[in-house]
């Protein structure tokens, strides 16, 4: 990585380290601190997809992956926040640079929230669109400045991304959930709404800028590559977690300190081993698709590989759990979150069978039904 991009990573892992501490008032609260969000603002790492004709960190998956790997170690939910405003904010590929850089401000601040699903609806009208509808799943809308709202157009057969200011958006607190508590992943409604033409997006045609980022081959890459981080750094804090818990603690049935138990001596062994593999493999894979978009083979176990991760690190974290015992259900300890945070995190898209379907098809020289392959 350049300088640079160890910039962002040095950031990801003092932020990692305050969310850790600030991770119980996290999930109580459902919501980033204030104080949290700032840092976040100021390093950058909420918008590290932003291109760099617009004052933005211009970085590709790989350096995404680092820093929410890095952060995910201390908390999910702000590892999922800074992947979710990252990530929702590819469309912008497709806007004009002086649109966007007016949207981002100077210097850039540029925060999103939304959806991919287009479940509102929009009519066009002179100079834009009038939109309307509710959407779920909002993770990080209560310290965005911009929400990514996904519609159906009348007239036009491709959804349109719609750019709208956060204030413009009501938010309908519905987030109630066993983990990714403080990702604040609630509804927002618009109600007749308009949007400027040039603040929307379908993601077709030529980007605005031809940069390595919008590859059509790469748009799971850059979109999930930073969600199986969050998986993997919530393992691996687990992992951490244990191995500090173990040196001074015993069970519940047992004075022996759990450092000292032969199940949880190998369950430490089992548990770093495959998140070690799964994590090396996750890279290789996303590094050579990311050097080649034309490798197939590249691009297609990539994308198996995000499913194995997000797989391996729930068994791990069980694994742990279970040798642990009694006191990994203690909320006092770093195992029974993670293990929640874990179950919630792979309901998304990038971990569904369908992609292992998918991959299976493309290697044995088939034609999956899109979705890059």
């Amino acid at each position: 990585m350049s300088a640079t991009s160890n910039s962002y990573l040095d950031s990801a892992i003092q932020i990692g380290d305050r969310a850790a501490s600030a991770a119980d008032h996290i999930e109580q609260e459902m919501s980033l601190p204030s104080t949290l969000v700032e840092d976040l603002i100021s390093s950058g790492l909420l918008q590290l997809y932003l291109r760099e004709s617009v004052g933005g960190p211009g970085q590709g998956a790989m350096v995404a992956f680092h820093c929410v790997d890095s952060i995910a170690r201390g908390d999910g939910s702000t590892a999922w926040c800074v992947m979710v405003s990252s990530t929702t904010g590819y469309l912008t590929g497709w806007l004009e640079a002086d649109v966007l850089a007016e949207m981002a401000g100077s210097p850039p601040d540029f925060r999103v929230a939304g959806s991919f699903r287009p479940q509102g609806k929009a009519t066009a009208v002179p100079g834009g669109y009038q939109i309307s509808g509710r959407w779920d799943f909002c993770s990080g809308i209560e310290h965005a400045n911009w929400a990514m709202l996904a519609c159906t157009v009348e007239g036009e057969s491709t959804s349109r991304a719609m750019f709208v200011p956060a204030d413009e958006v009501e938010i309908v607190r519905t987030w109630s959930v066993m983990g990714m508590a403080g990702t604040g992943s609630h509804d927002v409604v618009v109600r007749d709404v308009f949007v400027p033409k040039e603040r929307s997006a379908t993601g077709e045609g030529p980007p605005d800028e031809d940069l390595r980022l919008y590859h059509p081959r790469l748009l799971r890459m850059a979109t999930h590559a930073p969600v199986t981080a969050v998986t993997l750094g919530l393992a691996q804090g687990a992992i951490d977690g244990v191995a500090s818990l173990a040196a001074k603690s015993g069970s519940s049935g047992s004075e022996q300190l759990l450092q000292h138990r032969p199940d949880v001596q190998t369950a430490m062994g089992e548990a770093t081993a495959a998140v070690v593999a799964a994590r090396a493999g996750v890279i290789d894979a996303t590094q050579r698709a990311w050097d080649d978009p034309e490798d197939s083979l590249a691009v297609a176990e990539a994308r198996l590989l995000y499913v194995h991760a997000g797989r391996v690190s729930l068994d791990a974290v069980q694994r742990l759990f279970h040798a642990v015992g009694t006191p990994a259900a203690m909320r006092a300890n770093p195992i029974e979150r993670r293990l929640r945070d874990l179950y919630v995190a792979l309901q998304f898209p990038a971990f569904a069978p369908s992609v292992v379907l998918g991959g299976g098809q493309a290697l044995l020289g088939l034609d999956p039904d899109g979705q890059g392959w």
